[in-house]
C-alpha cells in the first residue's frame, strides 16, 4: 500500500512542473487520475515524450512499448487520452499496460 502511494505521489510529482504551461495561469485545474497528457494538459508532443521518457526511466519501464501516435499524433481528434492514472497503473505494473 505504501510502495503504492509513493509510486502514485513521485508520478503527481513529475508531472506537476507541466501543468498550467500551455495554459493561461487562471485556468490551472488540479491534477487528477483523469486528467489527460494530450486532452486535458493539451502538452506539446516534443514537451510529452520528454516527460514521459523520464518518467518512463525513473520506473523502468519500456518506452518502445508506448505506441506514442496513438496519443500525440497530427489529427488531434484522432488522440486516446494518455491519462495520469495510466502512468500510475503503468508504473505499478512494471511496464506500460495500454496501447
Amino acid at each position: 500500500q505504501n510502495m503504492v502511494d509513493a509510486t502514485e505521489k513521485r508520478i503527481y510529482e513529475l508531472i506537476e512542473p507541466w501543468n498550467g504551461i500551455t495554459w493561461s495561469a487562471l485556468r490551472v485545474k488540479p491534477l487528477t487520475g483523469e486528467t489527460s497528457l494530450n486532452h486535458s494538459m493539451n502538452m506539446d508532443p516534443m514537451e510529452a515524450a520528454e516527460l514521459l521518457l523520464e518518467i518512463f526511466e525513473i520506473f523502468n519501464l519500456n518506452f518502445e512499448d508506448l505506441s506514442f501516435q496513438s496519443y500525440f499524433s497530427k489529427h488531434r481528434k484522432d488522440e486516446k487520452p494518455l491519462t495520469i492514472n495510466m502512468i500510475i497503473e503503468s508504473a505499478k505494473a512494471g511496464r506500460w499496460l495500454y496501447d
